[in-house]
């Protein structure tokens, strides 16, 4: 398991970083946007593509988040439970967040299926393939489903319980 949890870590590192790129990418795209703008020219691409990186740097971002403890959590919760009931609750929320992963991943992985098959295309002007926005639903969901695996193993094995 001690392998799992290095892979896991290692992509959802990889993965923060790639998002981190598609951040820089579509601030750079919007900057130039702007800068075109206030000079007189027009904008066709610009404002789609940076969308479409964000929408993917989000999923993507989604595994990083959870291993860095960017994610929500139930602070109030945590604060007035007993010490024996805190580990639990965590431990069903991890759960609960890991199965719903899995079901976004799912769902994510038949919609790009069913845009790459049908060859759609986003609305707009430049109207791009949709299945590599759409593809970035599960890889983001199944890693942070895997994720959240990983912590509940770590957590696990760390409490004396």
């Amino acid at each position: 398991m001690h392998y799992f949890n290095r892979w896991v870590t290692r992509v959802s590192n990889a993965l923060g970083v790639v998002a981190a790129g598609l951040i820089l990418a579509a601030t750079l795209i919007i900057t130039w946007m702007v800068f075109k703008r206030s000079i007189g020219m027009q904008n066709s691409w610009e404002l789609e593509l940076s969308i479409e990186l964000m929408i993917a740097a989000i999923f993507l971002a989604s595994p990083f988040t959870l291993a860095t403890g960017g994610h929500v959590k139930m602070d109030l919760l945590d604060a007035i439970l007993p010490e024996y009931l805190k580990h639990k609750l965590a431990f069903v929320a991890k759960l609960a967040g890991c199965l719903i992963c899995l079901y976004l991943g799912w769902e994510g992985l038949r919609m790009a299926q069913h845009a790459f098959v049908t060859g759609e295309r986003a609305l707009g002007i430049w109207q791009p393939l949709s299945w590599p926005k759409y593809a970035t639903i599960p890889v983001g969901m199944f890693m942070t489903a895997l994720q959240y695996v990983s912590t509940m193993h770590k957590e696990a094995a760390s409490c004396p319980n």
